[in-house]
Protein backbone atom coordinates (compact mmCIF):
# COMPACT_ATOMS: atom_id res chain seq x y z
CA UNK A 1 0.00 0.00 0.00
CA UNK A 2 1.31 3.68 -1.00
CA UNK A 3 1.82 5.52 2.02
CA UNK A 4 -0.63 8.05 0.72
CA UNK A 5 -3.46 8.52 -1.50
CA UNK A 6 -6.79 9.76 -2.33
CA UNK A 7 -9.08 7.40 -3.08
CA UNK A 8 -11.87 9.94 -3.67
CA UNK A 9 -13.13 13.88 -3.41
CA UNK A 10 -15.69 16.13 -4.55
CA UNK A 11 -18.05 18.61 -3.68
CA UNK A 12 -21.94 18.50 -2.83
CA UNK A 13 -25.32 20.56 -2.13
CA UNK A 14 -27.33 18.18 -0.52
CA UNK A 15 -31.39 18.34 -0.46
CA UNK A 16 -33.47 18.43 2.79
CA UNK A 17 -32.17 15.50 4.74
CA UNK A 18 -30.51 14.22 2.41
CA UNK A 19 -27.65 11.55 3.99
CA UNK A 20 -25.60 8.26 4.53
CA UNK A 21 -25.58 5.40 6.87
CA UNK A 22 -25.35 4.10 9.04
CA UNK A 23 -22.54 2.14 7.90
CA UNK A 24 -18.59 2.04 7.82
CA UNK A 25 -16.09 3.04 5.23
CA UNK A 26 -12.65 1.23 4.37
CA UNK A 27 -11.06 4.82 4.36
CA UNK A 28 -10.88 8.09 5.90
CA UNK A 29 -12.99 10.42 4.61
CA UNK A 30 -12.86 14.30 5.76
CA UNK A 31 -16.14 16.18 5.02
CA UNK A 32 -15.94 20.17 5.90
CA UNK A 33 -19.06 21.98 5.84
CA UNK A 34 -19.07 25.20 3.00
CA UNK A 35 -23.03 26.19 3.95
CA UNK A 36 -26.16 25.45 5.97
CA UNK A 37 -26.54 22.76 8.77
CA UNK A 38 -26.50 18.86 9.27
CA UNK A 39 -25.17 16.44 11.65
CA UNK A 40 -23.32 13.23 12.12
CA UNK A 41 -23.63 10.21 14.20
CA UNK A 42 -20.66 8.60 15.29
CA UNK A 43 -20.26 5.76 17.76
CA UNK A 44 -24.31 6.58 18.57
CA UNK A 45 -23.15 9.99 19.72
CA UNK A 46 -25.07 12.85 17.65
CA UNK A 47 -22.90 16.03 16.64
CA UNK A 48 -24.42 18.95 15.36
CA UNK A 49 -22.73 20.69 12.42
CA UNK A 50 -22.79 23.88 10.96
CA UNK A 51 -20.75 26.24 8.07
CA UNK A 52 -17.10 26.16 9.00
CA UNK A 53 -17.28 22.77 10.56
CA UNK A 54 -15.53 19.62 9.81
CA UNK A 55 -15.66 15.81 10.77
CA UNK A 56 -13.38 13.22 10.11
CA UNK A 57 -14.88 9.64 9.67
CA UNK A 58 -12.54 6.85 10.27
CA UNK A 59 -12.06 3.86 9.02
CA UNK A 60 -14.26 0.65 9.96
CA UNK A 61 -16.05 3.05 12.60
CA UNK A 62 -19.87 3.09 12.32
CA UNK A 63 -21.22 6.72 11.00
CA UNK A 64 -24.35 8.51 9.67
CA UNK A 65 -24.56 11.77 8.47
CA UNK A 66 -27.88 14.12 7.41
CA UNK A 67 -28.48 17.30 5.95
CA UNK A 68 -30.13 19.58 8.12
CA UNK A 69 -34.21 19.62 6.58
CA UNK A 70 -34.69 23.37 6.62
CA UNK A 71 -31.03 24.75 6.21
CA UNK A 72 -29.32 21.37 4.21
CA UNK A 73 -26.28 21.78 3.79
CA UNK A 74 -23.66 22.18 1.12
CA UNK A 75 -20.29 20.04 2.08
CA UNK A 76 -16.58 18.99 0.22
CA UNK A 77 -14.77 15.79 1.38
CA UNK A 78 -11.30 14.20 0.36
CA UNK A 79 -11.54 10.44 1.11
CA UNK A 80 -8.12 8.87 1.72
CA UNK A 81 -6.11 6.10 2.95
CA UNK A 82 -2.44 4.31 2.67
CA UNK A 83 0.00 3.00 5.44
CA UNK A 84 1.18 6.72 6.71
CA UNK A 85 -2.56 7.85 6.99
CA UNK A 86 -3.23 6.94 10.55
CA UNK A 87 0.36 8.35 11.82
CA UNK A 88 -0.56 11.95 9.80
CA UNK A 89 -4.41 12.10 11.32
CA UNK A 90 -3.12 11.01 14.98
CA UNK A 91 -0.73 14.35 14.63
CA UNK A 92 -4.50 16.87 13.96
CA UNK A 93 -6.95 17.99 16.05
CA UNK A 94 -9.26 14.63 14.86
CA UNK A 95 -9.38 11.47 16.88
CA UNK A 96 -11.92 8.70 16.92
CA UNK A 97 -13.48 10.01 20.41
CA UNK A 98 -13.54 13.71 18.88
CA UNK A 99 -13.96 13.40 15.34
CA UNK A 100 -15.41 17.13 14.42
CA UNK A 101 -13.43 20.37 14.33
CA UNK A 102 -15.53 23.47 15.28
CA UNK A 103 -14.59 26.06 12.67
CA UNK A 104 -11.89 27.01 10.13
CA UNK A 105 -9.56 29.31 12.02
CA UNK A 106 -8.04 29.84 8.92
CA UNK A 107 -10.09 29.72 6.14
CA UNK A 108 -7.77 27.58 3.97
CA UNK A 109 -9.83 24.12 4.31
CA UNK A 110 -12.34 24.96 1.49
CA UNK A 111 -9.68 26.14 -0.85
CA UNK A 112 -7.26 23.03 0.14
CA UNK A 113 -10.39 20.64 -0.55
CA UNK A 114 -11.04 22.18 -4.19
CA UNK A 115 -7.62 21.61 -5.37
CA UNK A 116 -7.74 18.26 -4.62
CA UNK A 117 -10.97 18.43 -6.45
CA UNK A 118 -9.38 20.37 -9.13
CA UNK A 119 -6.53 18.06 -9.79
CA UNK A 120 -8.85 14.94 -10.44
CA UNK A 121 -8.16 13.37 -13.73
CA UNK A 122 -6.80 9.37 -15.29
CA UNK A 123 -3.14 10.17 -15.88
CA UNK A 124 -0.52 9.43 -13.63
CA UNK A 125 0.25 13.15 -12.73
CA UNK A 126 -3.27 13.73 -12.12
CA UNK A 127 -3.07 11.21 -9.02
CA UNK A 128 0.41 12.73 -8.11
CA UNK A 129 -1.36 16.09 -8.24
CA UNK A 130 -4.02 15.02 -5.98
CA UNK A 131 -1.59 13.53 -3.35
CA UNK A 132 0.71 16.43 -3.39
CA UNK A 133 -2.51 18.49 -2.36
CA UNK A 134 -3.43 15.88 0.46
CA UNK A 135 -0.15 16.27 2.07
CA UNK A 136 -0.90 19.81 2.13
CA UNK A 137 -3.95 19.32 3.25
CA UNK A 138 -2.81 17.13 6.04
CA UNK A 139 0.39 19.85 6.97
CA UNK A 140 -1.93 22.30 7.21
CA UNK A 141 -4.63 20.41 9.58
CA UNK A 142 -1.64 19.07 12.03
CA UNK A 143 0.14 22.48 11.94
CA UNK A 144 -3.48 24.17 13.17
CA UNK A 145 -3.90 21.56 15.66
CA UNK A 146 -0.39 22.13 17.24
CA UNK A 147 -0.77 25.72 17.16
CA UNK A 148 -4.02 25.27 19.24
CA UNK A 149 -2.39 23.63 21.91
CA UNK A 150 0.76 25.25 22.66
CA UNK A 151 1.42 23.79 26.05
CA UNK A 152 2.06 20.64 24.91
CA UNK A 153 4.54 21.77 22.18
CA UNK A 154 7.27 21.94 25.37
CA UNK A 155 6.91 17.84 26.25
CA UNK A 156 4.88 15.78 23.55
CA UNK A 157 6.45 17.18 20.65
CA UNK A 158 9.46 16.82 21.43
CA UNK A 159 9.23 13.60 21.65
CA UNK A 160 6.66 12.77 18.57
CA UNK A 161 9.53 15.06 16.27
CA UNK A 162 12.29 13.05 17.41
CA UNK A 163 9.65 9.88 16.63
CA UNK A 164 9.12 11.89 13.05
CA UNK A 165 12.80 11.60 12.42
CA UNK A 166 13.42 7.85 13.15
CA UNK A 167 10.47 6.81 11.35
CA UNK A 168 12.10 9.06 8.45
CA UNK A 169 15.84 8.03 8.74
CA UNK A 170 15.05 4.45 10.17
CA UNK A 171 17.35 2.84 7.95
CA UNK A 172 20.70 5.01 8.63
CA UNK A 173 22.92 4.60 11.49
CA UNK A 174 20.90 6.35 14.15
CA UNK A 175 21.61 6.50 17.86
CA UNK A 176 20.67 7.93 20.69
CA UNK A 177 22.85 10.81 21.48
CA UNK A 178 22.68 11.54 17.53
CA UNK A 179 19.66 12.12 17.84
CA UNK A 180 19.34 14.11 21.28
CA UNK A 181 22.10 16.31 19.83
CA UNK A 182 19.97 16.87 16.65
CA UNK A 183 17.40 18.50 18.82
CA UNK A 184 19.26 20.35 21.36
CA UNK A 185 18.84 17.85 24.02
CA UNK A 186 20.59 15.60 26.90
CA UNK A 187 20.57 12.02 26.58
CA UNK A 188 18.86 11.74 29.78
CA UNK A 189 16.17 14.47 28.67
CA UNK A 190 15.66 13.03 25.22
CA UNK A 191 15.01 9.72 27.38
CA UNK A 192 12.23 10.80 29.76
CA UNK A 193 10.38 12.44 27.33
CA UNK A 194 10.11 9.68 25.14
CA UNK A 195 8.87 7.55 28.13
CA UNK A 196 6.61 9.78 29.05
CA UNK A 197 5.02 9.83 25.52
CA UNK A 198 5.41 6.57 24.01
CA UNK A 199 5.79 4.46 26.85
CA UNK A 200 8.52 3.39 25.34
CA UNK A 201 12.68 4.68 25.07
CA UNK A 202 14.30 5.99 21.67
CA UNK A 203 16.16 3.01 20.99
CA UNK A 204 13.23 0.41 21.41
CA UNK A 205 11.03 3.17 19.51
CA UNK A 206 13.28 2.64 16.65
CA UNK A 207 13.98 -0.96 17.11
CA UNK A 208 10.30 -1.77 16.79
CA UNK A 209 9.70 0.28 13.47
CA UNK A 210 12.68 -0.93 12.09
CA UNK A 211 10.90 -4.50 12.75
CA UNK A 212 7.75 -2.93 11.33
CA UNK A 213 9.18 -2.00 8.16
CA UNK A 214 10.78 -5.28 7.51
CA UNK A 215 7.48 -7.24 7.88
CA UNK A 216 6.15 -5.10 5.24
CA UNK A 217 9.31 -5.65 3.05
CA UNK A 218 9.00 -9.71 3.85
CA UNK A 219 5.41 -9.45 2.95
CA UNK A 220 5.37 -7.39 -0.24
CA UNK A 221 8.85 -7.65 -1.63
CA UNK A 222 10.58 -10.80 -2.98
CA UNK A 223 13.60 -9.95 -1.14
CA UNK A 224 16.30 -11.69 0.38
CA UNK A 225 16.79 -11.67 4.65
CA UNK A 226 19.92 -9.20 4.32
CA UNK A 227 18.47 -7.00 1.86
CA UNK A 228 15.62 -6.68 4.14
CA UNK A 229 18.05 -6.17 7.30
CA UNK A 230 20.73 -3.78 5.25
CA UNK A 231 16.93 -1.66 4.30
CA UNK A 232 16.06 -1.23 7.70
CA UNK A 233 19.67 -0.42 8.96
CA UNK A 234 20.79 -3.47 9.76
CA UNK A 235 24.57 -3.98 8.73
CA UNK A 236 24.91 -7.33 10.12
CA UNK A 237 21.65 -9.84 8.94
CA UNK A 238 22.52 -12.24 11.77
CA UNK A 239 22.13 -9.55 14.60
CA UNK A 240 19.36 -8.64 12.49
CA UNK A 241 17.58 -12.09 12.47
CA UNK A 242 18.18 -12.27 16.35
CA UNK A 243 16.46 -8.77 17.08
CA UNK A 244 13.59 -9.64 14.48
CA UNK A 245 12.92 -13.50 16.20
CA UNK A 246 12.97 -11.55 19.33
CA UNK A 247 10.61 -8.74 18.43
CA UNK A 248 8.26 -10.53 16.20
CA UNK A 249 8.73 -14.11 17.64
CA UNK A 250 9.68 -15.96 14.30
CA UNK A 251 12.40 -15.60 12.32
CA UNK A 252 12.30 -13.47 9.59
CA UNK A 253 12.36 -16.46 6.52
CA UNK A 254 9.34 -18.23 8.24
CA UNK A 255 7.70 -14.83 8.99
CA UNK A 256 8.09 -14.49 4.63
CA UNK A 257 6.80 -18.36 4.03
CA UNK A 258 3.78 -17.26 6.05
CA UNK A 259 3.18 -14.20 3.84
CA UNK A 260 3.42 -16.51 1.22
CA UNK A 261 6.75 -15.19 0.18
CA UNK A 262 10.24 -16.78 -0.15
CA UNK A 263 12.72 -15.05 1.70
CA UNK A 264 15.60 -15.89 0.02
CA UNK A 265 19.30 -14.88 0.89
CA UNK A 266 22.12 -15.59 3.26
CA UNK A 267 22.87 -14.79 6.49
CA UNK A 268 19.81 -16.02 8.61
CA UNK A 269 18.78 -19.69 9.73
CA UNK A 270 15.93 -21.18 11.31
Amino acid sequence: MASLFVQNAGRQQCGAGCGWGPGVRDHFVLQHILSGRGSCVVDGQRHALEAGDSFLIFPDTTVQYEADREEPWEYAWVGFNGAEAGRYVEQTGFSRQSPVCRGDGGGQLPRLLEEIRGARGTAMWNDLRMTGQLYALLAYLVESAWDSRPARRDGDSCAEAAADYIMRHYAEAISVEQLAEHFALSHSSLYRKFVRRFQKSPKRFLLEYRMERACQLLAAADLSVQEVAVSVGFDDPFYFSRVFKELVGVSPRRYAREQGKAAGGSGEGE
